[in-house]
Order: C-alpha cells, then sequence, then structure tokens
C-alpha cells in the first residue's frame, strides 16, 4: 500500500504538457539576412492532437511505431511549411523546407505526443514583410512569433515585439497558459548593414522549466502512463491501475473549479440527509462516465470533426447555466417560505390569559408551535426541502463537462485495445471525482446538525437568512462557471 501511495503521490509531481492535453503549440522564428533568412517552425502536438494525427494518417495507437510516426510526420511537413503565407511588399515568396526533425514522446496515458521540428529557406529582400501561420489556428495551444536578425541585416520595425520566452517551446513560463502568445500574424520591416547584427528581439530571462500540473492531472512519465503504455498487463498491474485512476479523479475534485463549493451552498440551506448526499455522488459519477464515453466515442468515429477543446467549455457553460437556474428556483421557494413564515409569526409583548408550552434545545427541522385563543402559528427556520429533480439536476451538471484527464485515460486504454479496461478506468475516475463531492456533503450535513438548538438562534434572523443566502451563493457560483466555461473571465480559486 505504501508503494501504491508513492506512486499515486509522483503522479501528481511530474511534468504534464504545460498547455494541456488538447494543444498544438507553434513556434516560428524569421532570421532575416542578406540573400538567403530562415525560418525555424516548430509544431508541438499534444496527446489528442497526435491521436487524431495518426487516426487522419490510418495509423493506430496500438500498432504504431515511433519510426511509423516520424516517417508520416515527416512526409506531412511540407505541406505545414506551404501553409505559411509570406508577403514581400505584398507580394507571395514562397519558403522552401530545408530540413525537417521529428520526436516522439510518451505522453500522457501511454499515448504518442510528437514535436516536429522543420528548417525552411526563403529569399527575403530588405522592406517589409507580412507574416502568416495558417496550422491549426483554430485550436489551442502557445503561439509565439520571434523576429531577429543575422549578421549584415538589421530589423528595424516588428510587430507582435516579443521576446523568444519559450526557446523553440522547449521552456515556458511558470504559468503558461494564463500568459501564452496567441500570435498567427506579424509584420515587420529589416534593412542590409554593414554592421553586427541587430536583433529584433532580446531574451526575456524569464523562463523557465515546464510548470508543475494542476492536482489530479494525468502528467507525462507518471505511474498510470507507465501502466497502459505496457502490453502485457496482468490483473495485480490492472487493479492498481484502477486505484490510481480512483486516486486520480479523488485529487482532480480537489482542485479548484469542481463543484464543492455549490455542494455546500446547496446543502447548507436545505434539510439533507447522508442519503442525499449519496444520491448526489451516484449521479455525478454516471453523468461524467456517460459524458466522457460520449465524447471518446464522438472523437473516434468522427475524427477532425469533432473537437473536444471546443466541446468541453459548451458543456461546461450548460451545466454553469443549470446551476444557475437551479440556484434561481431555489432562491424563488425560499423567498416564498421565508414570506410565509412571516406572515405567521408575532411579536408577544402583550398580556393574554393562555398558556405557551416551549420546547428547547430540539434538533433541526423541529417546529415550534403555540396558540393563542385556538390560533396556532410556528417559528420555524425556512429550509427549503430537498428535491429529488433540484438534486439530480445538480448531479447532472456537476458531471456534465467531461474532464480531459478522464478523456485520455479512456481514449489510451482503447488505443492499446482494451475498451472494457479503458471503461473501468473511467469509471474509477469518476467515482473518486464523485466521493470527494460526496464527502463535501456528508460533512455539510455533520455541521448542520451541531449547530445551535436555542429557539434565539432558530428564530434569529441570520437562521431564517441562511437559506436564502445559500440559494444566492448557488446562483452566483452557476454564473462564474457559465462565463468562466465561455472564457470571458477567469474564475477564482475560491469558488472551487
Amino acid at each position: 500500500m505504501r508503494t501504491l501511495s508513492a506512486l499515486l503521490l509522483l503522479a501528481c509531481t511530474l511534468a504534464a504538457h504545460p498547455m494541456g492535453n488538447f494543444s498544438i503549440s507553434h513556434y516560428s522564428r524569421i532570421e532575416t539576412a542578406p540573400g538567403r533568412s530562415r525560418i525555424l517552425y516548430v509544431l508541438d502536438f499534444a496527446e489528442l492532437p497526435t491521436f487524431e494525427l495518426l487516426q487522419s494518417w490510418g495509423l493506430a495507437v496500438s500498432g504504431a511505431t515511433a519510426a511509423g510516426i516520424r516517417e508520416r510526420a515527416e512526409a506531412e511537413a511540407p505541406k505545414w511549411i506551404a501553409n505559411l503565407a509570406v508577403k514581400q511588399n505584398g507580394l507571395a515568396v514562397a519558403p522552401r523546407m530545408s530540413r525537417v526533425s521529428v520526436k516522439v514522446d510518451d505522453g500522457a496515458g501511454g499515448m504518442p505526443v510528437l514535436m516536429v521540428t522543420m528548417e525552411a529557406d526563403i529569399a527575403l529582400r530588405p522592406g517589409t514583410v507580412d507574416y502568416e501561420d495558417r496550422n491549426f489556428a483554430e485550436r489551442p495551444g502557445w503561439k509565439e512569433i520571434v523576429i531577429t536578425a543575422s549578421a549584415g541585416a538589421a530589423v528595424t520595425a516588428a510587430s507582435p515585439p516579443g521576446a523568444d520566452r519559450s526557446k523553440a517551446l522547449s521552456s515556458y513560463p511558470a504559468v503558461p497558459a494564463a500568459a501564452a502568445p496567441r500570435d498567427v500574424r506579424a509584420s515587420f520591416a529589416w534593412k542590409q548593414t554593414s554592421l553586427p547584427a541587430s536583433a529584433g528581439v532580446r531574451d526575456s530571462g524569464g523562463a523557465v522549466a515546464a510548470a508543475s500540473p494542476d492536482a489530479g492531472g494525468l502528467s507525462r512519465g507518471d505511474f498510470l502512463s507507465r501502466l497502459l503504455s505496457r502490453r502485457d498487463l496482468g490483473w495485480g498491474m490492472m487493479l492498481a491501475a484502477l486505484a490510481a485512476a480512483f486516486g486520480l479523479g479523488a485529487m482532480h475534485a480537489l482542485s479548484p473549479g469542481h463543484g464543492k463549493t455549490i455542494v455546500a451552498a446547496y446543502l447548507v440551506g436545505s434539510r439533507g440527509t447522508p442519503r442525499h448526499a449519496l444520491f448526489l455522488g451516484a449521479m455525478v459519477t454516471f453523468t461524467h462516465t456517460a459524458s466522457v464515453f460520449l465524447l471518446g466515442l464522438a472523437v473516434l468515429f468522427f475524427e477532425r470533426r469533432v473537437q473536444p477543446e471546443k466541446i468541453i467549455p459548451v458543456l461546461g457553460a450548460l451545466s454553469g447555466v443549470s446551476i444557475l437556474a437551479l440556484g434561481g428556483w431555489l432562491l424563488y421557494r425560499r423567498i416564498e417560505s421565508l414570506a410565509m413564515t412571516g406572515a405567521t409569526t408575532q411579536c408577544h409583548h402583550h398580556r393574554h390569559g393562555h398558556h405557551h408550552h416551549h420546547h428547547h434545545g430540539l434538533g433541526p427541522g423541529f417546529v415550534h408551535t403555540h396558540s393563542h385563543g385556538g390560533i396556532k402559528h410556528s417559528h420555524v427556520i425556512p429550509e427549503g426541502g430537498v428535491s429529488l429533480p433540484g438534486l439530480a439536476a445538480l448531479g447532472v451538471s456537476g458531471g456534465l463537462a467531461p474532464c480531459p484527464s478522464a478523456l485520455i485515460l479512456m481514449l489510451s486504454a482503447i488505443g492499446i485495445g482494451r475498451t472494457a479496461f479503458g471503461m473501468g478506468l473511467l469509471v474509477a475516475f469518476s467515482a473518486g471525482l464523485a466521493l470527494v463531492l460526496t464527502a463535501v456533503g456528508l460533512a455539510v450535513i455533520f455541521a448542520k446538525d451541531h449547530l445551535p438548538a436555542s429557539s434565539s438562534w432558530r428564530d434569529g434572523p441570520a437562521a431564517r437568512l441562511v437559506p436564502v443566502l445559500s440559494a444566492l451563493v448557488v446562483m452566483a457560483l452557476g454564473g462564474i462557471m457559465t462565463l468562466g466555461a465561455l472564457g470571458w473571465i477567469r474564475p477564482l480559486s475560491l469558488f472551487a
């Protein structure tokens, strides 16, 4: 067990692809020179784009060799160079590829990843040059263009004027996704000179090794990835992989943005029970498993027509809108309940000849009633009841957006011909994710049972407002999830 725990810890500390499993990163360096200029062009394909490339080339992940992948990538490289549009003073100039090198590595989940480095010669005269990278423009990733000059040339103007930040995609800033350039076009002017080379950019000095992955993120070279790259998995290794996937899902849920605050806000204002928390966990497991499985099948059968990096944000937005609507419905019900309770609550600073019988120290949900001359009324916190449709909606919303790591797990297992094993890994990952959400729900319910039970607390304004405030929190988090999924804001880790 200690060995397995150490391996799970290792899975969270080794470096993953800094731009994510769906990314294609670009790097262009144009070096001007008298007579002949050069373009260094690098494409870095993460796990899923490499998977899609292999499919389009007719190569199966399980049977593809590094030599076979290199051969196909070398054949494709001239097309990628041809998609670099260069204009000199308004006239098209075609670059000619002179050299290509291909590097194939094992990525997350044992899937291959591909980096292609190309060099091209181009005849540029002094003057204005326009450059456009037309390869995979719609895919996310690091997109950097660097303009520089060799001896006998000088760059007089460049837009964008950025520094060489990634060293040809070999190193990135500490938080690459937050600071990634998105440059696919550049314009610059250069001239011949007898002076030493005058580079248009200088080293920023700020690049460091690739950042560590988020907690629970599937990373290259980790325990689970090494297991999936093996072809001789026995029962012991398969059970270890299932345990690792379960732990991976649980750790993934502990990272920001997986609905823990929403679950807590929902249950704190409701009369939730442990059974409700378990039901919520089961719904999250089922929905997340189904969403990843369906998206994985779409990627397998529809190839490039289905792009998960575009579908997942849409599902995230749908999840956020659903939670926003659920919060609005809760708010309406709880304000209505609060108004009805307030209408029947009276102040008792008057003399009357009848008897009050109070029950003190009773637990949550107790309705304190008494009568005045045959008229009964009550003092009770207007908690919203937990409806199974509302709880199911919360569970579906929590599991609707697939986690990229889970998708990579399933595709990797399918790629090595172990579809059933891939489904098992997916269920284990989703169960780990749901375990954390269930534990949060149980903790909230336990904490509520230990709130002050005195009538002064339960009849006080703070206790009466708790259900309403919790509904407002659910609405706010649903709105933040929606805007974050659409890329309009960057949600804070506070709203985990």
